[in-house]
């Protein structure tokens, strides 16, 4: 395994790095080693490194355990995919902060497939789990993976249900790839292996499956995702947090409504209240969202990456990339993606017509050709 593969294995093992500090170290040097020989100054230059990270950085020297990780990756037979990497998830790599490393068993290309979040609190009610069920089929018969987190409860139901409709799935853990939590799970996640579905997590091996991690774990739940669907959950937790993540992320969020006496559901309530998630009764209230699958030549769910021009102004850079990333926007809706004056952006889309690489779509909506 490279020394640039080993220096991320051994970011991954410093507390408190993460994957943001992580992407920072790594755009101050030229080769990734060259990070653990930065000097105190150095990395205390860098926006949010104090003195406590700087100092677990400096004086990191387990490079067994490194190595202990890596023949624990080759055992399982893992693959390690870096943002570099041709097979690292698409969309994953537009986030503002993908993993700079990710171990993954199973189905590789799975994770370039067109994939909906399924989420929602570790004890459902009975319609909450019939809810799951039938959207997570509808979803699948589409030829849409589903992605959760392999924890009780919806996200079970969710992955259960897609295998048993014939689709595919991907569970994104809290835990390294090889610790399942619950352990009740381990037979589902044999299964995802055998049946051509996916495993993947940004912890190492051995990881257990801290309460801290589980945040973490929710913006990969999300950031694989092209949307996700809410089932039911409460006001605050894990789901609520990756509602709030998908929206960052410019996704998609479903909401499946509830009787208003299920307190379990106040969370989606609040969604819906808030505008912050589209109420869903039929599955075509998810696929209507996405247009774009039908032009952007999906084969199997398969998304096939659109080539960027060279050339491009910093303006039409930013505005390609907001609607390959969202299918299709309006102004206002390219002007808070790309953080980009109005006037700006019409001179920018005006020029981008005219060059063949964006056409107009009724409701004055913009995709890419």
């Amino acid at each position: 395994m490279n020394e640039d593969i080993r220096t991320r294995i051994a970011l991954s093992l410093v507390p408190k790095v993460g994957a943001h500090r992580s992407r920072l170290l790594l755009e101050r040097v030229d080769r990734p080693r060259d990070i653990f020989r930065l000097s105190e100054r150095d990395l205390l230059a860098i926006p949010g490194f104090g003195k406590v990270v700087t100092e677990q950085i400096r004086s990191f020297s387990n490079w067994a355990m490194v190595d202990t990780v890596v023949r624990r990756t080759e055992a399982l037979r893992c693959r390690l995919l870096i943002p570099e990497d041709a097979a690292y998830p698409q969309l994953l790599r537009e986030i503002d902060d993908p993993p700079v490393v990710l171990w993954a068993r199973g189905n590789v290309d799975l994770l370039n497939h067109a994939g909906i979040a399924v989420v929602g609190t570790r004890s459902p009610s009975p319609y909450g789990k019939d809810m799951a069920r039938h959207f997570t089929g509808k979803i699948v018969e589409q030829g849409i993976t589903i992605v959760s987190g392999l924890a009780y409860g919806i996200d079970t139901v969710s992955h259960r249900q897609a295998l048993d409709k014939g689709g595919k799935t991907i569970a994104v853990l809290g835990s390294g790839i090889d610790v399942v939590y619950p352990r009740q799970n381990t037979d589902l996640y044999d299964r995802m292996i055998r049946e051509g579905s996916t495993v993947v997590s940004e912890f190492p091996p051995g990881t257990k499956p801290d309460y801290m991690n589980f945040p973490t774990r929710n913006r990969v739940v999300s950031g694989l995702s092209v949307g996700i669907l809410v089932v039911e959950t409460g006001a605050e937790g894990g789901s609520m947090i990756t509602a709030r993540l998908a929206l960052e992320q410019n996704r998609e969020v479903f909401v499946v409504p509830h009787n208003l006496t299920n307190t379990r559901a106040a969370g989606c309530h609040k969604l819906i209240r808030e505008a912050s998630g589209k109420l869903v009764e039929h599955i075509e209230d998810i696929i209507s969202e996405f247009p774009w699958m039908q032009f952007k030549a999906f084969s199997d769910g398969k998304i096939d990456k659109l080539v960027k021009p060279e050339g491009l102004s910093a303006g039409a850079s930013a505005c390609w990339d907001a609607l390959a990333n969202k299918g299709e926007l309006d102004l206002d809706g390219l002007s808070r993606s790309t953080r980009l004056p109005l006037p700006q952006v019409s001179a920018v889309l005006l020029q981008m017509e005219l060059a063949g690489w964006v056409k107009q779509r009724p409701g004055r909506m913009f995709a890419l050709v």
